[in-house]
């Protein structure tokens, strides 16, 4: 009742004001009765009629009250009950850290303190011993263990930290232990920005609960307008007592509880569910439109690959020698956080070779390479594309001469193909050149190979087996791009693309009146992530692109994709049967409330049975709804 007043004075009409109607009509019909009662007379109790529907409209306002209350008790419990993945995942986080600090000793430079885990700061050095949490996000210094990473992820496996490595607050150290310098506390750590945006989804409408809210909007006009109507019907064909009565059923029984409750508990543990499953969809539109995804176009480096390219070969122009050509290379590359450049540094790092001053002027372009100025000198780092963009003339007869001649190359000779590029052949090998040039004189191409994910091939047939089309569309060279679409069955290549051409392959496929899903995991992603129906953000990868994205990946599995895919469609089945359940609950309960199917022998709910009839189409919504909690995404075809 109190409810249904605020709702009033905000001159809203809403499922309050019917409940409070309803309960209010039958409780002063029953005191209507029990004022007949007692003008009859207390001698004729027994044999009143009055009596009878006193007691019957006494009872009905309670079991109205009761069962509202009892079913919105339930629907308290389901509520809860879907939250409590955003429980489990605060659980995870540890409560203390043990923090490394200076000591001043010079026997024992550095003490531990055990801090709670909210004074911990940015750039503090943290120590986690076997089988302890780590209690917040950081890069590892010193140390190589294994950490389960489950809880955010899904994936059982452990994965092995070294250092250079990322580990999350909330993940558990399994083996070694190791130290790391924290990066992201307080609410910037992963976990609690999981936390909040669960929170925030699970309380976002999915555009398909707009019909359920044009619904509701017009609903509760209309019902009283039935009820009315009901009650001089049934006045005109009966005594007062009945038309009261039925006038009362059928608000009671119309109240549109089921209809709120559809969309919205399927998207609440529709959203609680994949974060277990390390997906985060942004919001209740973003859960929608997966569902809807023809066609999933890839990333390569860091997507289907590891992320992690190694350096494979190196090939220095003639009079440059291997240690000269990598100092150039690895000093202009520590000047970047691109997979590349971190490959070319650590191949610097593992001969020993000294680096350079540190570069000026360093300008990055996306898809292409570094430019830098380095003793005065102009370097470049990066593809043949960047090299004839910034002006350098002879590229590919270096290119093609190293093809013919390096006895240190593995590249094969052909009088069949004399002036075959060793980029080429590296390329139909699946590695990627990285050109060094220094001023006008290219000094030498090193090899850097990216292995596929161990799940790459099952993430496509999955998705093959969504009727989902797959392609691939990478900055990389056309014929590495082909080997790892060939490897993986993708249907669509694009190579060579930079990130504003990417975001153009998506527009065109759009233009085609296909709903286009996005995976990318870098900066150069963020512009097709942002065009795309649905951007799929890599959770290892860049912030930027993250940001850009509808659905986040926590993990660095692309099965994930398919699991999102699997799991919005699994959701919207289940909100339009909660529709249905709705909608066909409304059609057969006013009918019969209202007693307008009595004269074909159908029964007519009393109002005590139509507020039960009421709960329990909420229930059936809610308990349809949890049925998703029990969502197991397939891992293979």
């Amino acid at each position: 009742f109190i409810n249904a007043a605020r709702s009033l004075r905000h001159a809203a009409l809403d499922m309050d004001v019917l409940v409070a109607l309803g309960a209010g009509s039958a409780y002063l019909a029953g005191a209507w009765s029990f004022g007949e009662l007692l003008k009859s007379g207390l001698s004729h109790l027994g044999h009143n009629a009055a009596s009878g529907q006193c007691g019957s409209d006494f009872t009905a306002a309670v079991l109205i009250v009761v069962f509202v209350r009892l079913g919105r008790t339930l629907e308290t419990r389901a509520r809860r009950k879907a939250s409590d993945a955003i429980g489990r995942l605060l659980n995870l986080q540890s409560a203390t850290a043990h923090v490394l600090r200076s000591s001043g000793d010079l026997l024992a430079p550095e003490s531990e303190v055990d801090l709670p885990v909210d004074q911990v700061v940015v750039g503090d050095v943290v120590l986690v011993r076997a089988g302890e949490r780590v209690p917040v996000d950081g890069v590892v210094l010193a140390g190589v263990t294994e950490i389960d990473e489950s809880s955010f992820t899904g994936e059982p496996l452990p994965v092995r930290k070294q250092p250079g490595d990322q580990v999350l607050g909330g993940s558990v150290n399994q083996s070694g232990s190791f130290r790391f310098r924290a990066e992201r506390v307080g609410e910037e750590m992963a976990l609690r920005r999981i936390a909040a945006l669960v929170r925030d989804a699970q309380g976002s409408k999915a555009p398909i609960a707009r019909l359920a809210d044009r619904v509701a909007g017009i609903f509760v006009p209309i019902v009283l307008a039935i009820a009315v109507l009901t009650l001089l019907w049934w006045l005109t064909h009966d005594d007062v007592h009945t038309a009261i009565s039925r006038a009362v059923a059928v608000l009671v029984v119309a109240c549109p509880c089921a209809l709120g409750l559809a969309t919205p508990t399927a998207v609440m543990v529709a959203m609680g569910k994949g974060a277990e499953l390390g997906v985060l969809f942004k919001d209740g539109a973003a859960l929608e439109r997966t569902a809807s995804i023809q066609i999933a176009l890839f990333d390569k480096t860091g997507t289907l690959t590891e992320g992690r390219p190694e350096i494979v070969e190196v090939v220095p122009s003639e009079g440059v020698s291997r240690v000269d050509l990598l100092r150039v290379a690895a000093t202009i590359a520590s000047a970047s956080n691109h997979p590349l450049a971190r490959a070319v540094v650590a191949l610097a790092k593992q001969e020993a070779v000294p680096l350079d001053a540190t570069p000026q002027g360093v300008h990055s372009e996306p898809g292409l390479g570094l430019k830098a100025e380095l003793s005065g000198d102009t370097v470049l780092l990066g593809n043949l594309r960047w090299l004839r963009h910034c002006g350098l003339q002879n590229q590919t007869e270096f290119d093609t001469h190293v093809g013919e001649a390096p006895a240190e190359s593995s590249v094969p000779q052909s009088s069949a193909e004399p002036t075959k590029s060793i980029s080429d052949h590296w390329a139909a090998l699946g590695r990627t050149p990285i050109f060094v040039a220094r001023g006008d004189q290219v000094l030498g191409v090193l090899a850097a190979e990216d292995r596929l994910r161990p799940s790459a091939a099952d993430a496509t047939l999955l998705l093959t087996h969504l009727r989902v089309e797959t392609g691939l569309v990478s900055g990389d060279r056309l014929a590495v791009v082909r080997r790892v679409a060939h490897k993986l069955g993708l249907s669509l290549v694009e190579a060579e693309r930079l990130p504003t051409e990417k975001a153009e392959v998506v527009r065109s496929l759009q233009a085609t009146g296909r709903r286009v899903g996005m995976i990318g995991d870098g900066v150069n992603d963020a512009p097709a992530l942002a065009s795309a129906d649905v951007g799929f953000a890599i959770g290892a990868g860049a912030d930027v692109a993250i940001e850009a994205a509808d659905v986040t990946l926590i993990g660095n599995d692309p099965r994930a994709v398919p699991h999102a895919i699997e799991l919005a469609r699994r959701t919207l089945s289940i909100i339009r049967q909660n529709l249905f359940f709705a909608f066909a609950y409304n059609m057969v309960s006013i009918p019969l409330a209202a007693g307008l199917l009595s004269a074909f022998g159908a029964i007519i709910l009393p109002p005590g049975f139509a507020a039960a009839a009421m709960s329990a189409s909420s229930v059936l919504v809610v308990t349809n709804s949890l049925r998703l909690r029990r969502f197991k995404p397939t891992n293979a075809v």
